[in-house]
């Protein structure tokens, strides 16, 4: 199902405002991201992560294992995209990849943007542009993940052009970045569940893309690097799957917020209870997966809500990672401007934005420890509902429509 492109026949006025609006984003974000980067910058204390992924790659430059530098849990491509800088000192590699990760960022507005396109008025094109950069970039966690130098912003660009191409039925590109992202990092491949949803494309030729580029890329590794190269990142990868560290999971609220470990001071220390609880939400996470397969609205939504499930199901999963759920805010508000009559779109959006508020905007708590088990909850709880709420309104709009396979996406609507 996809929503119908809008005819438009704009006068003089109009267009001038449009145009005004444009300028206008194009400068707030500008401005936003230039203060991001020398932010970022500015801390003596940044690139933890970055300098994990260096030292990966100063490992494969003199002809040794990826897996050799500590930490480095990724298959080697992101390693081996820095061999040529590693030799560089920290501070260069880190400005520009600081500024590679917001050029990320703000190229995942524009093919969001662009997915929305013909179902928006020109007006209303720049105005969701500009809420999905100042969501972006007034955020306390993407200064966070510029901080450590992590690369979710590459995972949030190459997912938005999956939901770009599927839009204009190009389901085998779709497909691939789907299997990109996972080459990138190994957890969105549980994004390729995307490729399943009710009325996808061609759903077939997605899922050929996304496969032939995981195997290539995973042929790829055993010849540059040898069969050990994979069975070392498939130890790394196990022996990583549980941290103490502040994990963002249903599984992490059983095991953290009902039981003394370590991470955070529990509501109250019941381990049994911590796993009923986990296995409770694991349950309805599954369930709304279901619900966002058979009913999934449109590619925009399908992919976003499939994507903050996936990150709610991470055993390990860290407060950046929420990142991925963002695009959720802009593809409902730009449904509620669509139809501003509409009471179910701007309350579903509402939810969104209090999610982006309780997430984004707070001061984020330690990753190793915390003492605030409240704003942890707060944190979760806001997720689950914004999920939740979500999913029942991609699925309502389904049913508003009659939608019925074949269907198609919001970019190919008309």
């Amino acid at each position: 199902m996809s929503d119908k492109g809008v005819t438009v026949h704009t006068t003089k006025r109009e267009r001038i405002t449009t145009t005004v609006l444009w300028v206008l984003v194009a400068a707030v974000a500008a401005g936003m991201a230039f203060a991001r980067l020398r932010d970022a910058t500015g801390d003596p204390t940044h690139g933890t992560d970055l300098e994990t992924f260096l030292a990966a790659a100063r490992a494969a430059a003199r002809g040794g294992s990826v897996y050799e530098a500590t930490g480095y849990v990724y298959l080697p491509f992101l390693a081996w995209m820095l061999v040529p800088f590693a030799a560089l000192p920290m501070e260069d590699v880190f400005a520009a990849w600081t500024a590679l990760s917001l050029a990320a960022a703000l190229g995942a507005v524009a093919a969001v943007t662009a997915t929305l396109w013909s179902g928006l008025r020109p007006w209303q094109r720049p105005v969701v542009a500009g809420v999905a950069v100042i969501t972006l970039l007034y955020n306390s966690v993407l200064s966070l993940e510029l901080w450590l130098g992590q690369n979710d912003t590459l995972i949030l660009l190459v997912a938005s052009l999956a939901v770009f191409f599927a839009g204009r039925r190009h389901s085998r590109l779709s497909g691939a970045m789907v299997g990109f992202g996972a080459v990138l990092k190994t957890w969105p491949g549980g994004l390729g569940l995307w490729l399943l949803r009710r009325g996808a494309p061609q759903p077939l030729r997605g899922l050929v893309g996304a496969a032939a580029t995981g195997l290539a890329a995973l042929l790829l590794v055993v010849i540059v690097a040898g069969p050990g190269e994979l069975i070392a990142w498939i130890r790394r990868t196990l022996a990583f799957s549980s941290q103490e560290l502040v994990a963002y999971s249903v599984w992490g609220v059983g095991r953290q917020a009902f039981a003394d470990n370590g991470v955070m001071t529990p509501v109250v220390d019941d381990p049994t209870l911590g796993s009923i609880v986990a296995w409770a939400l694991a349950a309805i996470v599954v369930a709304l997966i279901s619900v966002a397969l058979r009913r999934p609205g449109t590619d925009s939504m399908a992919m976003w809500n499939i994507a903050a499930a996936v990150v709610m199901l991470i055993p390990v999963s860290h407060l950046w990672y929420r990142l991925l759920m963002l695009p959720v805010v802009w593809v409902w508000f730009a449904t509620a401007v669509r139809r501003p009559r509409d009471p179910w779109a701007w309350a579903t959006t509402a939810v969104a934005v209090l999610f982006w508020w309780t997430t984004f905007r707070l001061q984020p708590i330690d990753n190793q420890f915390t003492e605030n088990t409240t704003q942890y909850l707060l944190v979760m709880g806001a997720g689950l509902t914004m999920l939740a709420v979500s999913v029942a309104a991609a699925a309502a709009e389904d049913v508003r429509t009659g939608a019925a396979p074949p269907r198609r996406s919001h970019a190919s609507g008309r």
